[in-house]
């Protein structure tokens, strides 16, 4: 009798921690999974931005949502004057880049629009291109914390050579 007791027991208290639970993790609480399907590989890191994600507005940029990432854990980053220094996984360093390298390799950060209807700003330039997702992604003009952010926009970090110093 006493084991049934104690198992019955086990079997309640068991059941109240998976329904305490159940709700926890990386979500804000809300049920739903934060998963940003962030790229991350040694010499690329890329996102879409989503308002799944975070709550995206006129005013959110590129540096808010990197902020949001390592907050939720998805990456771990760090910058200088704007621009990225290095990129970190959520257990080790990915790969760094040296600030105002001369002819050395750098973290060149990519996107995919040059303006924004009704906005005069121009935020990337065809000084440099490439290829992703089967997109055309433009050299970004601005550090993270000046270019916005907007929903569907593909935003790509590569560890590339270049031998443009600051």
């Amino acid at each position: 009798m006493k084991k049934k007791l104690l198992a019955l027991f086990v079997a309640i208290i068991s059941v109240t921690a998976i329904l305490a639970f159940a709700g926890c993790g990386n979500n804000g609480g809300n049920g739903e999974s934060k998963n940003a399907n962030v790229v991350l590989d040694v010499e690329k890191v890329a996102f879409t931005a989503s308002n799944d994600y975070i709550a995206l507005s006129t005013s959110t940029s590129v540096k808010n949502y990197l902020d949001a990432l390592a907050e939720n854990r998805e990456i771990k980053y760090a910058a200088n004057d704007g621009f990225i220094t290095s990129f970190f996984n959520t257990s080790s360093k990915i790969i760094s880049s040296t600030v105002n390298s001369y002819e050395g390799y750098d973290w060149a950060f990519y996107i995919d629009f040059t303006t924004i209807e009704g906005d005069d700003a121009i935020y990337a330039t065809d000084y440099k291109t490439i290829e992703y997702g089967g997109k055309t992604l433009y050299s970004s003009s601005n550090g993270i914390a000046g270019t916005p952010c907007i929903d569907g926009h593909l935003y790509v970090f590569v560890y590339e050579y270049s031998n443009f110093s600051w």
